[in-house]
């Protein structure tokens, strides 16, 4: 199994751009389809410490915020062996499965007595519901540009959500492919993004 990173960036309004971190995926290969119908939380657990681990191991978190993808039930489930990959700046980007409003009260608490980064991932598709960046107040939520025809649309009524309920949550914009996507995202306020742009960045612009 190998780690795939995708550069997660901050547009700082000076025509500056800056990598402020990843968000690191598991690369299965040929059994990525497993990823996409979904894993139980034993294995969810294996990925998570895989991934915290190569996080350590290649020093990225001495030079900016990892974000790893872990559901609700398995860090609930889990916690003692989550905790020892707890690190400064490990983000916990909680997927969108369905969970009761307890589990949602006591993720944010085992945040809170760890001082742990939260993210919640994928806002506005289905299965994530406001409730839970209400609940959590995480530090970052993400929404994903492709998660509608309407797109931008999508966008502008997610963003204005999510700042009624977690006014101090940082949006993240994901799968922003165009620099027309870049330019629509700065209007409406948000200036962190991740996406496909970051390989044509890459080509034109250098390192």
């Amino acid at each position: 199994m190998e780690v795939r990173k995708e550069g997660i960036y901050l547009e700082t309004g000076t025509g500056e751009r800056r990598r402020i971190g990843y968000e690191y995926f598991p690369d299965l290969g040929i059994h990525s389809y497993i990823l996409q119908k979904g894993v139980d939380e034993k294995t969810d657990l294996v990925l998570f410490k895989f991934l915290g681990a190569s996080a350590i191991v290649e020093g990225d978190l001495e030079r900016g915020l990892v974000f790893v993808n872990i559901k609700p039930t398995t860090l609930v489930k889990y916690t003692t062996d989550v905790v020892q990959f707890v690190r400064k700046n490990l983000v916990l980007e909680i997927q969108k499965d369905v969970v009761s409003p307890d589990i949602l009260r006591r993720i944010k608490k085992f945040a809170q007595d760890r001082d742990v980064l939260l993210s919640v991932d994928d806002y506005g598709k289905e299965g994530s519901r406001i409730e839970r960046i209400e609940v959590l107040q995480p530090a970052y939520v993400k929404i994903d540009l492709s998660a509608s025809e309407d797109r931008f649309d999508f966008v502008l009524w997610a963003f204005e959500e999510i700042k009624k309920v977690s006014p101090r949550s940082q949006v993240i914009l994901k799968n922003v492919e165009t620099e027309e996507d870049l330019e629509k995202m700065i209007s409406f306020g948000i200036n962190l993004w991740q996406g496909k742009l970051e390989r044509k960045l890459v080509l034109t612009r250098g390192p």
